[in-house]
């Protein structure tokens, strides 16, 4: 059983979230929850792991384990019943460099790329950065919820729209897409010729009673032919660190045209500790998943009481997937900057405002779920003494 109560002290240790955060707002006594980034400890077999390769003393190029296919293969296997060839995996560092490179393999600069809106900003990143245009297409909101706006995207693709980039679940808005948008979607790419480059990064954070479906279910093979799937450990073992991603490719052709750009780039072994990663957690850290989620789970029942109470007028978004709530703090505050003010300079509590995920979102927050309960307490405990003051 993890110990998730007990508060992992990552200041000093170069963590991008907090050390990194504390130099941008200038002050060490803020609380982050921002960044997608859990405060929990990785599982024990992983430490072991680390701890294992580290004793060995020699630290030279690595070669992939064949566990890491295998394991690969039965994890999708076993979690979201879709067979995957071993042959059809591929190994990247991160998943926002295999985008970026997918795009550079597939497609050429002036180019459009379709994004929805919110969207995790990295991603649109990777288009720009390679010359690409993101042709940006909000998503409908529906009540506590959103949807994909189909007739938006059928009006705004064009003869230069090439590749499409889907989140699932999606960041920041927690929506698991049913197999009827899945399939909707496949059938538009089809229709349009479009390569889609699909992130299932937070596949493993479902929230109890709903469900994750992958992409990789549609099995038309006209759309399986251009299909990329991009995953990783990283989220569900709290593995950034280590660097350590994949993609599903079924059509050889494409896993040719990403291994060429792997090979431009000089990407050739991954780390020893990549592969101690690779190799360890979906062979056996299953346990982990089941008791991570179910924390998250209480901590979004804790945060949403609480906000409820504090917040009159506050609208928290229907969560399904992610370790993420997204917040609508429009009739709260007169505009994002005072809610962003108040957040960081009244009750030195860090967050991700919704304009960091798209213009038309200003007024919404991102807030990571995945802290110790006594940490959310201590926020809670801020928020009303700010409100006080």
């Amino acid at each position: 059983m993890m110990d998730f109560d007990t508060p992992v002290v990552r200041r000093g240790t170069d963590c991008a979230k907090w050390d990194t955060f504390d130099k941008i707002y200038g002050g060490t006594d803020l609380i982050h929850v921002g960044c997608a980034d859990m405060d929990f400890k990785s599982p024990p077999e992983v430490c072991q792991a680390f701890a294992d390769a580290a004793a060995h003393g020699v630290f030279g190029y690595t070669d992939l384990s064949d566990d890491f296919y295998t394991g690969v293969a039965s994890w999708y296997q076993r979690r979201h019943q879709v067979k995957i060839g071993t042959d059809e995996i591929m190994f990247t560092p991160r998943i926002n460099i295999a985008c970026g490179l997918c795009i550079e393999a597939l497609t050429r600069p002036g180019d459009e790329v379709i994004l929805n809106a919110p969207a995790y900003p990295p991603l649109a990143q990777a288009a720009q950065d390679n010359g690409r245009f993101i042709i940006e297409t909000p998503f409908r909101e529906e009540g506590d919820s959103f949807v994909l706006d189909l007739e938006s995207l059928e009006a705004k693709v064009s003869a230069k729209t090439k590749f499409m980039i889907l989140v699932n679940p999606h960041n920041p808005t927690t929506r698991c897409w049913t197999v009827a948008e899945l399939q909707q979607i496949a059938d538009f790419c089809v229709r349009h010729d479009l390569y889609l480059f699909c992130d299932e990064i937070h596949a493993d954070f479902i929230k109890a009673g709903c469900s994750f479906h992958s992409i990789l279910e549609i099995s038309d093979p006209a759309f399986q032919s251009r299909l990329i799937v991009a995953n990783s450990p990283a989220k569900t073992f709290n593995v950034m660190g280590a660097l350590a991603a994949y993609l599903i490719i079924r059509n050889p052709k494409l896993r040719q045209a990403f291994y060429r750009e792997m090979q431009r780039i000089g990407e050739h072994n991954p780390s020893l500790f990549a592969n101690a990663v690779l190799k360890t957690v979906y062979q056996h850290c299953e346990y982990y998943v089941a008791e991570v989620n179910a924390y998250i789970d209480q901590n979004e029942l804790f945060i949403r009481k609480e906000f409820a109470r504090l917040f009159p007028g506050l609208e928290i978004k229907r969560r399904e997937g992610t370790y993420l709530l997204w917040m609508d703090f429009r009739k709260v505050f007169a505009s994002e900057e005072q809610m962003f003010d108040f957040f960081l300079n009244q009750a030195r509590v860090e967050v991700y405002p919704g304009s960091h995920f798209g213009r038309s979102f200003s007024g919404f927050m991102r807030f990571n779920l995945a802290e110790s309960r006594s940490t959310l307490q201590e926020i809670i405990e801020r928020i009303e003494k700010a409100q006080k003051a």
